[in-house]
């Protein structure tokens, strides 16, 4: 793990080959089961938004949910109740105006704005939240960014470098600095293999290289806030696991036919 700060993740994936950490990227956005709200019911809305407007803006709402759901209660069913009144002025009515049955499935931010009521305006509406996942719709994806790439490595030759300070200059990630002596390289995580710095050198050939180990991946997670990037990640190699078993089984019962 090199990085676990709020709801992002990056960790080192050593010894892997590419389709393997691709598959837990794919599996984190569209196969990571997580709580959102499936169903609504209108029950009261005088609002200028008409039901349907409404009940999309509803089900989009993010939901933390705590991720022993996940483990001990996968068909969970939460209801979700919005009561909503203007009374002498114009008011606005946020996602925290949601009130769960179920402490452990909540509205992940209390200020979203849903709609505005005038003075007289109601809304009564009641939600149903169950698990799902990314494939199904994308209000089940608990992950915003999942991506990967190769480890960098950049090679510096310091005996031919001339401390001329255009590859320094023109990387966007200030991935290289300088001593008096010679060229270093400060933060070799935060290279984007884009090799600016080797095509701007004036020397021929550069007196820097940029490659990638291709045994070597750097996995970078950022939660939607619904589940924890660690529990996310975990699960996705769940996922993975039971898919992989499945597989060998079937392949076994197609060997077994066969012979």
């Amino acid at each position: 793990m090199l990085e676990l700060r709020g709801e992002t993740l990056r960790v080192l994936v050593r010894g892997a080959h590419t389709a393997f950490v691709n598959a837990l990227r794919r599996i984190m956005i569209a196969e990571v089961p997580c709580m959102a709200i499936e169903e609504v019911g209108i029950v009261e809305n005088s609002s200028v938004l008409n039901d349907e407007f409404l009940a999309h803006r509803i089900g989009l709402i993010p939901l933390r949910m705590d991720p022993r759901i996940l483990e001990e209660e996968p068909d969970k069913v939460v209801r979700l109740e919005l009561l909503a009144e203007a009374e002498k002025e114009t008011i606005t009515v946020y996602s925290g105006d949601l009130r769960s049955d179920s402490p452990d499935v909540v509205p992940l931010y209390d200020n979203m704005p849903i709609v505005k009521l005038a003075p007289g305006q109601r809304v009564h509406l009641i939600a149903t939240a169950r698990l799902g996942t990314g494939s199904q719709h994308a209000r089940w994806q608990p992950v915003s960014v999942a991506v990967h790439k190769y480890l960098p490595i950049i090679r510096i030759d310091v005996a031919r470098c001339t401390l001329c300070g255009k590859c320094i200059e023109i990387c966007p990630r200030c991935v290289l600095d300088r001593t008096d002596s010679a060229l270093k390289v400060r933060n070799i995580l935060a290279c984007t293999l884009c090799r600016d710095c080797a095509d701007v050198c004036p020397l021929d050939p550069p007196a820097i290289d940029v490659g990638w180990d291709e045994d070597t991946h750097i996995m970078y997670v950022e939660s939607t806030g619904v589940l924890p990037p660690e529990v996310i990640l975990k699960q996705a190699a769940r996922v993975l696991e039971r898919k992989l078993d499945e597989f060998e089984e079937r392949l076994k019962e197609v060997l077994a036919h066969e012979a």
